[in-house]
């Protein structure tokens, strides 16, 4: 955030009443429903947005939203920022080239859900990891976001090259031998993944609180999301998880996703707590 952005979210208030409006307007004129997110978290995307924007007032929000059928689509797309990187926390990803090497190894197909996956960078890292491993399983994935642009960022998998030096030096603590040049190719401005890397993923528009699923995994991936909600909703994601689940299937959480009160050890077993992945009972 530049600094005039942060001096102009500096005097951008929104009271609990006005927060409550601006939702039951979202809700009855796109069906968007933010019930279950936490109230903090939210003003602070809100006003966020509203400083992108340009607006002094929740009330010019309200009315552009309310006026403007596809400007919902922009002001989604700043609420739901997302924290992604290519093999962020390395850790995770050597714990799950060893699983795919052993424990998942008799598996011919696994099937994963990322679940808020925002840019899909951690979509790109899983299929490396498991192209990179040595029985090298199929993989089918369902790759869902309530962001239409990061949808359409992930399905592309190009980024930007300012962001390559991270994800390289990210690569290289998940695996000293290889190289991650391996899989992408430059342009001008941007590095492009390669294609067959999402050959067998599905993306689609989906709201995590909300909406129904019609498929089961092997492996669900929901990372740096649940810290936007409450913790009734939490509990509900929780259970949602286990029932889309397969028998002994995985439920990876992010590094931030301050959760274990909440994890109920009759349906999840922990695996590797360093690197927050569950496994259902």
């Amino acid at each position: 955030m530049n600094r005039l952005t942060y001096q102009h979210t500096n005097y951008i208030t929104i009271n609990d009443e006005e927060l409550c409006s601006l939702t039951d307007a979202i809700f009855n004129r796109h069906r968007i429903d933010f019930t279950g997110y936490e109230k903090q978290s939210l003003k602070r995307r809100v006003i966020r947005a509203m400083s992108v924007f340009g607006m002094e007032g929740i009330h010019h929000l309200w009315i552009r939203i309310l006026a403007d059928q596809t400007f919902i689509y922009s002001f989604m797309d700043e609420i739901s920022v997302g924290l992604t990187a290519m093999f962020r926390d390395p850790i995770l990803w050597r714990k799950m080239r060893t699983l795919l090497n052993n424990e998942l190894q008799s598996k011919s197909l696994l099937s994963i859900w990322h679940a808020g996956c925002s840019t899909g960078e951690e979509i790109y890292t899983m299929n490396i990891v498991a192209r990179e491993s040595i029985h090298k399983q199929s993989i089918r994935s369902w790759a869902t976001d309530i962001s239409k642009q990061a949808l359409e960022t992930a399905r592309r998998g190009e980024y930007s090259i300012a962001k390559l030096a991270e994800y390289e030096r990210n690569y290289k603590e998940y695996n000293l031998q290889g190289s991650l040049k391996w899989h992408y190719q430059k342009n001008d401005q941007n590095f492009v993944l390669d294609s067959s890397l999402n050959r067998h993923v599905t993306f689609n528009y989906h709201n995590l609180i909300t909406d129904s699923y019609s498929y089961h995994f092997d492996i669900i991936f929901c990372r740096n999301v649940m810290i936007y909600f409450d913790n009734d909703t939490k509990v509900k994601l929780f259970d949602k998880f286990y029932n889309a689940l397969n028998p002994g299937g995985l439920l990876i959480i992010g590094f931030y996703d301050a959760v274990m009160p909440l994890i109920d050890n009759r349906k999840f077993a922990i695996m590797d707590l360093d690197a927050k992945i569950f496994m259902k009972i």
